[in-house]
């Protein structure tokens, strides 16, 4: 018997670290699915070429219409209201791991700080943003979140965020 507790000792230690890797590379959202953290910029749709928003597979020719005819957006939310209808939570998540108007950490709304990808719920991750307002850096944006996600994800979500 003790060689078989051995056994599933290790598998469990094992397992443990297999997630902990996944996890630092990865997001998972609230319907299940995985999406590797990106270190490459977030296209700004205000300032992307039709082309460059056409080649975002996500985007029907009808949401890079809407996005041309209507910017400047002021917000991520006002752009979401504009694209968003009708398309599942995965589809808008991978979209906004591709493009996003980045959000003030000072000034930003509740709303477009509910729609940065993250592993925390939309709704966990406004509350923790506005907690620790003001930041005077990125540094000590970076210092507080490191407290909710992995090293991997403050990084993926520094590139959602602008001091203000």
């Amino acid at each position: 018997m003790a060689p078989l507790k051995q056994l599933m000792a290790g598998l469990m230690i094992f397992g443990t670290f297999a997630l902990a890797a996944c996890s630092e590379n990865e997001t998972t959202s609230e319907d299940g699915t995985s999406q590797p953290f990106s270190s490459a910029p977030l296209l700004n749709p205000n300032e992307a070429t039709e082309a460059q928003l056409a080649a975002i597979g996500s985007l029907t020719e009808a949401d890079v219409a809407a996005i041309i005819n209507g910017r400047p957006f002021t917000s991520m939310s006002a752009l979401h209201a504009a694209i968003s209808e009708g398309k599942e939570p995965r589809v808008i998540r991978g979209l906004y791991n591709e493009m996003f108007i980045k959000v003030g950490l000072n000034t930003g709304s509740e709303e477009d700080y509910k729609l940065i990808p993250s592993t925390l719920s939309p709704r966990h991750l406004a509350h923790e943003f506005e907690e620790y307002r003001p930041y005077s850096s990125i540094d000590d944006f970076a210092r507080e979140m490191k407290k909710y996600v992995s090293t991997a994800e403050v990084e993926n979500l520094k590139r959602y965020v602008t001091l203000d």
